[in-house]
This record gives structure tokens, C-alpha cells and sequence, in this order.
């Protein structure tokens, strides 16, 4: 069965409710969330054992040289109903020393805004340590914000090192497979752990300076992954390739269909489908009109050096 060619994937999606609303992880192989195939001849394997068994046939040689087992990326999406933590992610180099996991970068894509929808993303200005760390302690740190009244189709880059936060707001995330982060502050609020002490040298204490997309249709490139709006009004032809990558298609809105191997696999608004990097053709199309989806790939990376994903946190 091992030598059985890979088809695309569906996964179940896994809710959690969080303080300030809750989070659902539509792809994701972090150990406490493993995300299990519930279509085709692999339904019921989880993500890490189509890892452990497919390895370099799921992801492609690029990301299995970095990752090794581990799936290189993860999709969830953040209801934001509240307002989340202060936070940062600690880059690779960083967290590969002090934690022998991975960092995080990540990619926020605005799926709805509500009326008090707010995004917290870096500093309005140059800040010095002593002084966000006396904004945080009197609970003023809100004055030091950049911050940003998003609307839905929006997308915004997030860098490690970059305090963010979220309120009001319904956000997809596409990021690297990693929930190694750190709570800053918590709008005064003692009830939870904070890491500020811990992850004060990690803080970029510059202006935030927005990252523009390449296109607009490149909503993000980066080493650990790219994203691509794909507005779908036509069958499209696609590939991947072993010596390429996997794609993930992520869909937005309408209904598209991926076409593989005399099979056809459906992909609604809120679904995600893996097509694993051995298969070779298939055709991406909308079903019943426009379809717009989320492409994520990751592309070759200059060097390789696997490690081991840490212990995650709540937001």
C-alpha cells in the first residue's frame, strides 16, 4: 500500500475555545493538535503518521530536507471576539538554540471585521526598551501601538520579533509549524502567564513598517512558505512534482474542485485540501461560478537543518 499513489487530502478542522473567542486549526501536525484525514484511502490517519510513513512524497525534497517529519506549515483561523494577548514569535535561529523548536512566521489574512476590529502590529515609533517595559507594567502599552482598522481581503505579514495583537476580528492564519510564541502583556490582566522577562531580547523595538505583498496575487514569499490569491474563474492547470513542493488550497469563497487522477476532490469556503508533492497534474476549477482560494507552497531554501517542534501556548 506504501507504494499506492497519494491523492489529495481533507483533514478535520479541531475547535478550541480560547478567552477571547476561539481558534480552529484547519491543518496542522503540532503534537497536541495532529489533524486527521477524513476523505479517500488514507481517511483516518492523522497528519504526522502520513508524515512518518510518505515523508518527502507528501511535502517535497525542499521542505523535507528543512522539516524533516514534521509538516512545514500550519492553517488555522482565529475568531477573535475579544481581544488577544500581546505577543511575539522568536525567529528559527533563536528558537532552535534556547528551544530546540522552530520560530514562527506568519501571515494574517482578514476574513471578516467587526465594528471595534482592530490589529496591534509593531510600535507607531521608535520605542526604547526601559520605556515599553514601564508601558507594560502601568498598563499603557496601548499608546505604543501601530495600530491598524483592518478590513476583510486585507493581509498582513508578521515578522518574528514583531509584538502583535488582535481584537474584533476574524483572521485566517497560514504560518510556519510552530506554536512557540510569547505573551507580553495582557491588558491588565494577571490571570495568565507572561514571558516578558523572558522575551525581552526579542523584541523589535523599531516603527513598524508594513511589508508590502509582491503582487496582488502574492499576498506573501518567504522561506518557510509563499501565499497566492487565486481568483478561479477558469479550469487551471497545476502541478507539483517530488523535486517541487506540496500545495495547500485554502478556500475563501464559492466552491472550486481539484481534479486528480480520474477523481475529483471538492473544496468549499473554510476547507482546506493538501496535494501532496508526488502528484505529478491535476486541475484546479470552480464549481458553479468564481471561486477564490488561498495557495500556499514553499519554495527551495538555501540550506537544511531540522529540529523539533516545542510545547505550545494559548494566545
Amino acid at each position: 500500500m506504501d507504494n499506492k499513489k497519494l491523492s489529495p487530502l481533507k483533514f478535520l478542522p479541531d475547535t478550541q475555545a480560547m478567552p477571547w473567542g476561539e481558534v480552529q486549526y484547519l491543518l496542522a501536525d503540532l503534537g497536541f493538535v495532529d489533524s486527521m484525514a477524513i476523505e479517500g484511502w488514507l481517511k483516518g490517519n492523522t497528519l504526522s503518521d502520513i508524515m512518518q510513513t510518505y515523508l518527502e512524497r507528501v511535502v517535497g525534497e525542499t521542505a523535507f530536507e528543512w522539516y524533516g517529519t514534521q509538516f512545514p506549515v500550519l492553517v488555522k483561523r482565529l475568531k477573535v471576539k475579544g481581544r488577544t494577548s500581546l505577543h511575539i514569535n522568536p525567529d528559527d535561529e533563536t528558537a532552535e538554540q534556547r528551544y530546540d523548536a522552530f520560530g514562527k512566521t506568519a501571515l494574517w489574512y482578514v476574513e471578516a471585521a467587526g465594528p471595534d476590529a482592530r490589529l496591534f502590529l509593531g510600535f507607531k515609533r521608535p520605542v526604547g526598551a526601559d520605556e515599553f517595559f514601564q508601558a507594560c507594567e502601568s498598563d499603557s502599552v496601548e499608546e505604543l501601538l501601530h495600530v491598524v482598522k483592518p478590513k476583510a481581503g486585507e493581509s498582513y505579514f508578521i515578522t518574528p520579533g514583531e509584538v502583535h495583537a488582535a481584537q474584533d476580528v476574524t483572521v485566517l492564519e497560514v504560518a510556519e509549524c510552530s506554536e512557540l510564541w510569547f505573551r507580553l502583556h495582557d491588558w491588565g490582566s494577571r490571570e495568565r502567564e507572561l514571558h516578558l522577562e523572558e522575551a525581552f531580547d526579542l523584541i523589535n523595538f523599531e516603527r513598524y513598517v508594513q511589508a508590502r505583498p509582491a503582487s496582488k496575487d502574492i499576498l506573501a514569499s518567504a522561506d518557510q512558505f509563499t501565499v497566492g490569491l487565486i481568483r478561479l474563474k477558469e479550469p487551471l492547470q497545476s502541478h507539483t512534482g517530488l523535486e517541487e513542493t506540496f500545495l495547500l488550497y485554502v478556500g475563501l469563497s464559492g466552491e472550486a474542485c481539484i481534479e486528480a487522477a480520474g477523481e475529483k476532490f471538492s473544496l468549499k469556503a473554510d476547507e482546506v485540501i493538501l496535494v501532496p508533492a508526488e502528484l505529478s497534474e491535476f486541475v484546479l476549477a470552480p464549481v458553479g461560478g468564481e471561486a477564490r482560494v488561498l495557495e500556499v507552497r514553499m519554495d527551495p531554501r538555501s540550506t537544511a537543518d531540522p529540529f523539533i517542534l516545542n510545547e505550545a501556548r494559548d494566545l
